[in-house]
């Protein structure tokens, strides 16, 4: 049986697209977990924790760095708005999460308004609360290059904890969201660039 913050995790795609231009969000007041903590941000230019093999969407213009001994569950397209890959440790599958497994899916979907991540944000925002999710906010900060994302770490109601990071991918949202080690799958989601990008 899935846990509730697996099928968030699961339903997000669905979430984005359920919601159409003339549908207020509604803005309700999220309550900040107190009984975890967010893992401390990792920088890109520190050493990987892992010997890293490089996922490429060629389609949507990005790359991100993961454990090579990782399996991936290929870009497939979900709904006529998204796709979503999902890279899965030893034992993992996108069903069963084992004691000490991690897994991290990709979303890329369209959603409306194009290219607001503030207004992305504050509509995932509402829809945790509206579950019963407790959200505790990562800093405001921008990829390597340039864009902005937004990390969140979400508590489920039954304790299950996950690692969320929102930003786009040209006129599209890009959402990387996962269960297991969150230091390690803020560490991979730090990787994300488009393709072909060189650090500064």
């Amino acid at each position: 049986m899935r846990s509730a913050l697996t099928v968030e995790i699961c339903c997000a795609l669905l979430l984005a697209g359920a919601c159409a231009p003339s549908t207020p969000i509604i803005s309700r007041p999220v309550t900040a977990a107190t009984d975890f903590e967010a893992p401390t941000q990792i920088p890109t230019e520190l050493p990987l924790p892992f010997t890293p093999a490089t996922y490429r969407d060629e389609v949507n213009g990005f790359e991100l760095d993961y454990p090579s001994e990782w399996s991936i569950e290929p870009n497939t397209q979900i709904g006529s708005r998204g796709s979503q890959a999902q890279f899965l440790s030893p034992g993992t599958t996108a069903e069963m999460l084992p004691e000490g497994g991690s897994r991290l899916s990709i979303v890329v979907y369209e959603w409306d308004p194009k290219g607001d991540l503030a207004a992305y944000v504050t509509h995932r925002r509402s829809a945790w609360a509206a579950s019963g999710f407790k959200v505790l906010d990562g800093p405001a900060r921008q990829l390597a290059d340039g864009r902005p994302a937004s990390d969140f770490f979400i508590e489920a109601p039954d304790g299950a904890l996950a690692y969320f990071l929102l930003t786009t991918s040209g006129d599209q949202y890009l959402q990387l969201a996962g269960e297991g080690d969150l230091q390690l799958l803020e560490t991979m989601a730090n990787t994300l660039r488009p393709l072909g990008h060189q650090p500064q």
